[in-house]
């Protein structure tokens, strides 16, 4: 196992946790926004988490190639597998680590749930006072 591979491993999943963290406060500031409907900073900010969540992807793929150049499979096993050969010290904050990003990564999952709930209810809002109750779909979003 390369010690600069597993570097690099170890040092993308410490970036992504603080991406995580950017995304989160994001994420609270798109909710006041949407709260306040304030269209122009929230367009700004929804292009920042996009980025943010670009980069995320990107490190995710990358993890994966790393994974695979260890011989593992991309998935939780292959994850736990490489962690489980990682000396101690190292194990353990790999752990950690790990532990982090998923929680953060939960976080972030509810936040945005909490702020899809909050659009549901302004476009249905929206809907019964324009007339539009009928209308289900929802205009095209760049992803």
């Amino acid at each position: 196992m390369s010690a600069q591979l597993l570097k690099q491993f170890i040092s993308k999943l410490q970036q992504d946790v603080q991406r995580l963290d950017q995304l989160s406060q994001l994420l609270e500031q798109q909710y006041e926004l949407m709260s306040q409907r304030s269209s122009g900073p929230l367009e700004e900010l929804n292009q920042q988490a996009l980025q943010l969540m670009s980069a995320l992807q990107h490190n995710q793929v990358s993890r994966d190639q790393l994974l695979q150049q260890f011989g593992l499979e991309h998935s939780s096993d292959g994850m736990h597998h490489l962690v489980s050969r990682l000396p101690i010290p190292v194990q353990l904050g790999t752990r950690l680590l790990l532990q982090e990003l998923t929680l953060k990564a939960r976080l972030c999952h509810a936040q945005n749930e909490k702020n899809g709930i909050l659009l549901a209810s302004q476009r249905q809002l929206l809907a019964k006072l324009t007339g539009m109750q009928n209308r289900t779909s929802y205009p095209a979003m760049p992803l």
